[in-house]
């Protein structure tokens, strides 16, 4: 399976894009992806998808877009913990930590082959679809994470540019 935060929220399993429901449902996936393989309490999840005026229903509603997630997903996936839920992802199934990882492994080369760093640098950037989570965009509880990862992306391309006009360092 694999997770895609950079760009619009999707996720894939065999090259097929899985529905994963509407916007709600869809940041609540987000912010669980977001803090893969640990627990995010079902109060946070709340807060996350209507801040401070949660309708009486918060709790139930959030529960059945976990429901339908796990259906997505598979329950192995989606795991009930207290206080909350926790999703089980493998790093490598995540593109944000591909992308940070191929980041490093870029920096790591600059020194000794800069083609090769370049390519990788090139390929971290390829990851990119988009803004991150650019359908959830309008949700104020993932500003930080989009912004996060936005400047990252920037960043790196910068030294990307530099590394191939040939400003030297590349670091």
């Amino acid at each position: 399976m694999e997770f895609r935060l950079l760009g619009p929220l999707e996720v894939a399993e065999h090259g097929l894009t899985l529905p994963i429901g509407g916007p709600k449902q869809r940041a609540v996936l987000a912010h669980l992806l977001l803090r893969a393989n640990a627990v995010v309490s079902i109060d946070r999840l709340i807060d996350a998808l209507w801040s401070d005026q949660p309708p009486a229903s918060a709790r139930n509603t959030v529960q059945t877009y976990v429901r339908h997630l796990r259906k997505a997903l598979g329950a192995s996936r989606l795991l009930h913990r207290t206080p909350g839920y926790l999703i089980v992802a493998d790093p490598t199934e995540l593109d944000v930590t591909r992308f940070t990882d191929r980041l490093e492994r870029a920096r790591d080369l600059v020194a000794n082959d800069v083609e090769a760093a370049v390519a990788t640098y090139r390929e971290a950037l390829g990851l990119w679809r988009g803004r991150a989570l650019d359908d959830l965009a309008d949700l104020d509880s993932l500003q930080a994470e989009i912004v996060r990862c936005s400047s990252r992306s920037s960043s790196r391309s910068w030294t990307v540019t530099r590394c191939v006009s040939g400003c030297w360092p590349c670091s």
